[in-house]
Formats: structure tokens, sequence, C-alpha cells
């Protein structure tokens, strides 16, 4: 019988069998029956068919037409029991708990708990439209209890307080109980121990002292005990077979082992060692059976990888019979049936029994259709990604047959070849990875974060990504998948080493120059430097009286950068996308740039998708540079847009601010107010609209594109004694900006010039 016991009491015991055999439509009362007899040539024939196994069920009992399985139902506390054909995998599911014993009887009761229920119904499977034969427990004792049943011999506990057990099997027979005393058992209190073979029982008994274990094999037909076992160091469970018994006890070192004996005999031989658990293991003639318990998705509560072990005593010969197990019963033959599976047939139900050459052989019986062996079932992850603002994340997946995995991601960025590795999923409950289950996928959301520096955005480019999932209970090998995806953002003005983040340059008056990586705050509210540290990317930019951001105006997807020095030459310094050397060599693109008092760069002002430049002479004259996308002449010729700009000592293109369709442009006068004007998309303005006063305390304002991550334009304000404060764009241009929020880009450089 299996089930689960709920109570703890210490019982009395009776074992009661009841014997059933089938005439015409239905079951009735009879003599005890032999045990039962071999299967047929035709029903090994069927069971050749492979049939459905119910999944995450265990096997419960086996007869020669069809198996009981138990399986958890999510949502119910009470599990489901069902009966499969072997011949077409038809099923019946059973009303409440049922219990078997090596042959098509399966038994229900009247309560949710098996040994409270009074009034059983024992069922034929092999005769699924006879009606099951009723047994009220009450008519045999009113102290009688429900304890398990092995062919056809139900087994049932008299509670008798402080009495020694006594054994007997009662027989039913023409509505009349016949008492038959059971000889040759130990004294103490014995109970059944859910082992069986064709015919036999073992029952575990406790001395009056409470200080050993007898086991005691039983004759179901004589109701004879034919073999025990006096030991102080043996103990449930047991296991027997027509030729053999076995049981659990301690070695002199306190360690368990298996003990095996054959019948009859005085010859005992032990199993022990790596791979066999003395706790679980079964007979299949003289060869002991034994492993782990442990089921596919239940993390390994012991050392993992330990198979189904055959071992015959004898020779010492071992054989793997199953890659892993979680139930086994003994079958009507002898044979057993073991809920497991092998890299090479999956998942399901096996028989397992004696072949040629006396040996253990498997066959598969019924299939859950899973695999055995961890398999990867399919990918989730784009070709390309675009993370168009900092904040917005992608979702990478990968599906696997099985999730009971630590799965590990590690990505590596081609063109630099920085690498990350970082767990994504496990079940131990202690490190349970940084991605989700969803079904049966595994997912790992990438908010678009460098891998190995999570403060700072991830490289533009092409990456490489490989998984590696290993089966947390080492059965199977471990899976690798790899492949590749580009992160292709917009591009943005600031950003200088290809990650889509803002970066600000500022130089000392040593002619240092520094890029600053900023990324966005936690709350989104505000930019921050990236690095404690600014890494210094180019010296000598003291000659430069003017340096602006002037976007990408060379043709490449980096924006770059344009130094006046005190001659009045313009240089071009083309951008790299390489953080620790930003630029190239610098390019002379024009002299005669002194007669500017104002330079700025970075707005698209006349709508083809090139940001441009504007200047402002001393007269007050406002003239367009317009980009050209060639690094050889990155502007076409001047074209002047405006006059009366000699008000303004403080220019600032700073690409959409205002939420229109083209690059917008801030003016500061000389009293402190801030005026915006509003790109057209021609290269001219609408009338200009006052922001506010008070901003001449900033003597150096940056438009450093969208270094919130909420897809607008911000800017960035420096006050003379280096603080630093961003003001988040709102896209109104009645109000563009938020309130102004400090940030932690200052550095103990007193620049020059930020840009």
């Amino acid at each position: 019988m299996k089930y689960v016991r709920t109570s703890g009491r210490r019982l009395t015991v009776a074992a009661i069998s009841v014997a059933l055999a089938a005439t015409g439509g239905g079951l009735a009362i009879g003599p005890a029956a032999a045990a039962p007899a071999p299967v047929a040539v035709a029903d090994t024939t069927a069971q050749e068919t492979v049939v459905p196994f119910p999944v995450n069920a265990e096997v419960v009992s086996a007869g020669t037409t069809g198996f009981l399985s138990r399986t958890n139902v999510t949502g119910s506390a009470e599990p489901e029991f069902r009966w499969t054909r072997y011949t077409d995998g038809t099923s019946t599911v059973m009303p409440g708990w049922a219990a078997g014993g090596g042959s098509d009887f399966v038994v229900t009761g009247d309560h949710p708990d098996p040994m409270e229920s009074r009034v059983l119904m024992v069922h034929d499977m092999a005769a699924p439209s006879a009606a099951p034969v009723r047994v009220d427990l009450r008519e045999l004792g009113e102290n009688y209890s429900f304890g398990g049943v092995v062919g056809s011999t139900l087994i049932v506990y008299v509670m008798q307080e402080a009495v020694a057990s006594q054994t007997r099997l009662v027989t039913v027979a023409d509505g009349r109980a016949t008492d038959h005393e059971v000889t040759g058992l130990p004294t103490g209190d014995c109970w059944y121990a859910d082992a069986y073979a064709p015919g036999l029982a073992v029952f575990n008994c406790h001395t009056p002292l409470g200080d050993s274990v007898n086991t005691a094999v039983v004759d179901i037909t004589t109701g004879a005990a034919v073999e025990v076992r006096r030991d102080a160091r043996a103990w449930w469970p047991g296991a027997v077979s027509a030729t053999h018994v076995a049981w659990q006890e301690l070695d002199d070192r306190g360690q368990g082992r298996i003990a095996v004996t054959r019948r009859g005999s005085a010859d005992v031989r032990y199993v022990e060692g790596p791979g066999f658990n003395p706790g679980s293991f079964q007979l299949l003639g003289g060869w002991v059976l034994s492993g782990y318990r442990v089921t596919l998705e239940q993390r390994a509560p012991y050392p993992p990888g330990r198979p189904l072990l055959a071992r015959l005593p004898e020779t010492g010969e071992t054989v793997e019979v199953l890659t892993h197990y979680s139930s086994a019963v003994t079958a009507p033959d002898g044979s057993l049936l073991i809920r497991g599976g092998t890299l090479d047939r999956d998942e399901g139900l096996y028989r397992v029994s004696l072949g040629e050459g006396g040996k253990p052989v498997t066959e598969l019986v019924a299939s859950t259709g899973q695999t055995t062996a961890l398999k990867h079932l399919g990918t989730s992850v784009p070709a390309a990604i675009t993370f168009d603002h900092i904040g917005q994340g992608m979702d990478l997946g990968w599906d696997f047959s099985r999730l009971d995995t630590d799965v590990w991601l590690t990505l590596v960025h081609e063109r630099t070849g920085e690498r990350a590795r970082r767990k994504i999923w496990s079940t131990a409950p202690a490190s349970p990875g940084e991605g989700y289950r969803d079904g049966q996928r595994i997912g790992w959301r990438w908010d678009g974060s460098n891998p190995l520096n999570p403060s700072q955005a991830a490289y533009n480019g092409s990456y490489t990504w490989e998984i590696t999932a290993s089966p947390d209970d080492s059965i199977g090998p471990e899976v690798k998948v790899s492949g590749r995806f580009t992160v292709n953002r917009a591009t943005a003005p600031h950003d200088y080493d290809d990650n889509g983040t803002p970066d600000v340059l500022l130089f000392d008056d040593y002619g240092t120059l520094l890029r600053v990586d900023t990324n966005r705050t936690p709350s989104g509210d505000a930019i921050q430097r990236v690095l404690d540290h600014s890494p210094r990317v180019g010296h000598g930019w003291s000659t430069y009286d003017r340096a602006e951001s002037v976007g990408d105006v060379a043709g490449t997807r980096v924006g770059d950068v344009v130094g006046r020095d005190r001659s009045g030459a313009l240089w071009l310094h083309q951008g790299t996308g390489k953080g620790d050397s930003p630029f190239l060599g610098r390019v002379k693109i024009g002299t005669g740039w002194q007669i500017y008092s104002q330079l700025t760069g970075g707005s698209d002002l006349t709508g083809d998708g090139r940001a441009d430049l504007v200047a402002t002479d001393k007269a007050g004259g406002l003239w367009l540079y317009t980009a050209t996308g060639n690094v050889n002449a990155p502007f076409s010729p001047r074209k002047q847009i405006g006059t009366g700009w000699g008000i303004y000592n403080q220019l600032t293109a700073t690409a959409n601010i205002a939420g229109g369709t083209a690059g917008d442009l801030l003016a500061r006068d000389k009293e402190g107010v801030l005026w915006l004007y509003l790109g057209k998309g021609d290269g001219t303005f609408a009338p200009r609209v006052r922001i506010g006063g008070g901003w001449n305390a900033y003597p150096h304002l940056v438009g450093i594109g969208d270094g919130t991550g909420d897809g607008r334009a911000d800017l960035l304000a420096m006050d003379a004694g280096g603080g630093t404060y961003s003001y988040a764009g709102t896209g109104d241009y009645r109000k563009p900006f938020k309130s102004r929020v400090a940030t932690n880009l200052t550095t103990r450089f007193r620049p020059l010039n930020v840009f």
C-alpha cells in the first residue's frame, strides 16, 4: 500500500485480509487467494505500447492491467489518484484517496484520512464495469482502522491500548468473518512497512521496551511469519522479494547501510558506499536498487547526480538502472514499476525486470512527454535593440524543458571586449538570480545599463551572448546556447563613449580635457556622474578660447567638437565613440572666426537630421552654418538669420527642448534673463519666450540632450564655484524646465570651458 500516513499514534496491529475474487460482472467475497499469477503473454504484448503518464505524478501501485498514480493538484489540498490502463492509456480518476499493493485491486474510503476511514470500497480495475465491493470495518470490530493492502488483502489495525500487539488474518465468506491466528511474529507493536512482494508483506515490530525493531516477513496466504530478523540495529524500511529480504541498519560507526540475505539464510551481505541510499531501496530478486528520490524541477535535497543503481551483493556487480527516480512499486510478477527517467528515453514509468543473464533491464511503459535531459527549446532575443530612452528596458528570454536550473548569462561587447557574467535564475532560495520565470521561459529584463558597471549605460554596437544552464540536480549535462545582437540607439549629441547617455567635456587652465559620463538618478529626475573620477582624454586644450559640442557634423553617428584658437582658426575634433580616446586628430576647417562673440551647436535647425552651428558677431548679427556631413567641409557657407543679438552674452543650442519639430535655442541677456527661441525647422525662429531671470549665476549653460532618461532634452548649469545643476526638460515651451536638482558632476578642476 502507498499513501501518506497522517497519524503518529503507536498502534496495536491486527492484519485482516479480505480475499476478493472476480465472478461474473462484479466482485464476490471468497477465501484468501494465492499470490497473483505472472503477467500473461497477451498482456506483455499490450504493455509494449507506451501510454501517457500524468505529469508531476508518482506511481502508487501496479497491477496486470494498469497502474495507480498520485498527482498533487495545483490549488487543491487533496491529491488526485488515477488508474491508467496499459492497453490504450484510458484512465479513471478514483474518488478521494486510493491505495493498492501489487494487483488490480484499488481501495478507497469514506474519510479523507485513510486511517480514519471505516467504510472501504474495493475496486477491481481489471473489470471496470463491475461495482466495487463494500467493506464496513465496524462490522469487524469497533477499533478497526485501515492500514494497507497487499494484492487482494486488506491490512487493518486494531487499536488496543497498552496491550501487546497481535496479528490476525480474517477471511470473510458468506457474510461471516473468521479469525486466523498468525504465528511466529516477534513480541511488540507491529505495523505494515509498506514493503511487499507477491504474496508477502513486511512488518516491523517494536519490542516492549522500545530498544529495537524486529522485521518480519509474513506469508499473506498462510498467515505465518516466515522470516524474522531480530537486530537492535535494524529499522524500517524493509524490502522483500521471492528470494531475498533486506533491511536498513547501522554499522559499527553509526553509518547507514542496506543489509541483504537470502530468505532462510544466515549469510548477510551489505550494500553501502557512494551512490547507495540506505533510506530508499527496493529488491528485484537478489538485486538491491537504491538511489535518492528526486523529481525533475525539484532542487535536490541530497548530493546531486545520484542515479538509481542496482547492485548484486553476492558479486558486487553494479548496474545503472535509471538516471533518476522518484517512486517505485512492486508489480504482480515481482518486477518493479519505477517513476523516473533516462537521458535517451526521457520521463515516464519504467518496468524493471530480470532479463537475459539475470541482470536488470528496463522498459518504458508510460511516458510523460517530458525530456529528462535539460533541453533548450527556443530563444527570444531580438537581433537589434534600440534603447530610445535611458530607462527603457528590453526583455530577453530563453525557453527550457526544465526550470530546476542555474542559468548564467555572459555578455561580451565585441568592440571593447568587455565581458560580464551574471546569474539570472536559480531555484536556490539564497541566490535566486536577477531574472524571472514565465512558464517554460527564463527571462532577464535588461534596463540598458552596462553589465559591468550598472551605473553606466551600455555601449552601442554588437554583442555576443551565451547562456549556460546547469540542472541543479546534475541530471544530464549542462546546456549552452549563444547568439548575437546589436544595440543601436539614436545619435546623442553629447555622447562621446557611444553608450547613449550624455557626456560633459571640460578643460582646466592646464589644458587638460576631461570627459564626465552621466546617467540618470534612480528617481529619474536628475543627472549624475557615473564614476568617482573623470578620465583625462586630452591635453593642450587651453589653446582654445572657445570649444563647443556640435553634434554629428562629420557624417558619423558620433558627436563632434569644434574649438576656436586665439588666432581665430576653427578646428574640428571628429568623435570616435571610444570613451578613453574620444576624438581623432584635429582638422582645420576655417579662419577668421574671431569675429564671433558667441558660438553654439547641437540643434538641428534646418530639419535635415544634422546638427547645425550658429554664431553671433560683435555687431549683433546671428549667422547659421548648416552641417553638411562632410568631414573635409563640415559646414555650408554662412547665412545671416537675425540681427540685434548683441544683447545676449550666452547662446545655448538645446536640441528639441520645447516639444516642437525642430531644434531650439536658449539666449541669456546681460540682465540674466533667459529666453527661449523655438526653431521652425527652416533655419529661423519663432518670437522669443521669456523663461525667467537670475540665470547670470551660471557662467556655463550646456544643452546636453536627454540626461534624465525621459526622452526630453535637458539643460546642465554650472555656477562660478563649480557647482552643477540639472534642469529636466518638460516638453512644454511655456515652462520648458522643471526645478533645478543639484548633481555630482563637479570635479576638483576649475574648468575654463564646459561643453
